[in-house]
């Protein structure tokens, strides 16, 4: 299944279930304070205490949708999973989300059971990421 598909039916589950839709905005809340907010800050405006050290200042992600004219949800999952990573962005300096929440669910397993688990598991923390991202578009 490519990251798109993946990503729209993600949207599609979590409007069809308000509780889990909540469980992964909590969830995406507390990853990027833990993960993202060192770089791009707690305002997600890239002034994080991390950023200085940065060759490259991470970008205000208050604004991807205004960059894009709409929130591109398939954009920003690929990003934070990983699988695509836009020219602007320059070297990989971003953590590869998707292969760090895919290595902490699989741990030291080599089961397929529980690496397809891992897989849909990491799939829903990047999309509680991207719901929280789409809450801060526009924050003053």
């Amino acid at each position: 299944m490519n990251h798109v598909r993946l990503a729209v039916l993600l949207t599609v589950l979590f409007a069809a279930s308000p509780v889990l839709a909540d469980e992964a905005l909590d969830q995406g809340k507390s990853d990027f304070a833990k993960l993202c907010a060192p770089c791009h800050g707690v305002d997600a405006k890239g002034h994080g205490p991390e950023a200085a050290k940065l060759p490259k200042k991470p970008v205000d992600l208050t604004r991807i949708t205004e960059r894009y004219g709409r929130f591109p949800e398939d954009r920003v999952f690929a990003t934070i999973s990983g699988l695509d990573m836009p020219e602007g962005h320059g070297t990989r300096e971003m953590p590869i989300w998707g292969d760090v929440f895919v290595s902490e669910g699989v741990g030291k397993s080599t089961s397929v059971a529980d690496a397809l688990r891992a897989s849909d598991d990491a799939s829903r923390r990047i999309a509680g990421l991207m719901r929280y991202l789409e809450t801060l578009q526009g924050a003053p």
